[in-house]
């Protein structure tokens, strides 16, 4: 496949220290339509991302998923590929990634993610749940970044604005499959930058579990699966996957990052309860 077929989205906010070597990477590698869609930045974001060939759009604080939305909207190619600001190219992989999308009559497949490099004990867990929870080949009834799509069907469904993090992509699977549309899991690689220390997976895993409970006010028919997944896959499936692959060191890490994702939700709950604010989904 021509990657003149393709064009990346990447959102961005306050990403300076990521999105020079994400925009190199995938340059590098043979990408030749790029939109980058920022969503005010107050570092300098816009700075770097102008020193490239590619389109800049520049918002003011829309949220993720209007960010994601703008840039599909400008996408003139038959694939677009979704990726985040901390993600890096690899050599072949969009190539990889529209053969297994037309092999297996997909409409999206997902990635399978590496990380740069392994820096600490957290980044090392953190890996292990990629491999257990996100990494599976063959047909899935959801992706998440880094994927690749085919244009029209996130043109003519687009990401719910309701979603200002995380969630926005389980939302769109989640409508989609049920209309049918089909999602499945490649074997090309993208690289992601891990984070560095424990301070960062906190609010990571927090925000995560942000997301789970914007998915769930939406979706109340799912409050148990999310409940299930944060209380029961986390600390205890996962852990049992761990150890029967004999690796017992990312085991505190799994249970703390369930209860963190658990912690995040409630929080998000409450403050929805008290604060009010009006909610409009998009179907």
């Amino acid at each position: 496949m021509s990657l003149e077929n393709l064009t990346i989205t990447i959102p961005t906010l306050n990403e300076e220290e990521n999105i020079h070597d994400c925009l190199k990477s995938f340059i590098d590698t043979g990408s030749k339509n790029i939109i980058v869609i920022d969503g005010g930045s107050d570092d300098k974001t816009v700075e770097i991302i102008k020193k490239f060939d590619v389109k800049l759009i520049q918002v003011q604080k829309l949220g993720l998923a209007n960010q994601r939305n703008i840039g599909i909207s400008n996408v003139k190619t038959k694939y677009t590929a979704l990726i985040d600001a901390d993600m890096r190219g690899v050599e072949g992989s969009f190539e990889k990634m529209t053969e297994d999308l037309e092999k297996g009559k997909y409409d999206g497949v997902e990635a399978y993610i590496k990380p740069v490099q392994i820096q600490s004990y957290y980044d090392k867990s953190y890996q292990c749940i990629m491999e257990i929870n996100i990494n599976k080949l063959g047909k899935r009834k959801m992706i998440g970044t880094p994927t690749l799509w085919k244009t029209k069907v996130l043109q003519d469904n687009n990401f719910d604005p309701y979603f200002s993090g995380p969630s926005d992509d389980t939302d769109l699977c989640y409508r989609l499959y049920s209309k049918g549309f089909i999602f499945g899991g490649s074997s090309a690689t993208i690289k992601h930058v891990h984070r560095k220390d424990f301070s960062s997976y906190l609010k990571k895993y927090l925000w995560y579990g942000k997301g789970d409970a914007q998915f769930i006010i939406k979706h109340p028919e799912r409050f148990f699966s999310i409940l299930k997944h944060q209380l029961f896959n986390y600390p205890i499936k996962f852990s049992i996957i761990s150890i029967t692959k004999r690796q017992i060191f990312p085991i505190p890490f799994m249970i703390i990052s369930g209860l963190l994702r658990f912690i995040g939700m409630i929080i998000e709950i409450i403050s929805k309860i008290f604060i009010k604010k009006d909610r409009i989904y998009k179907t």
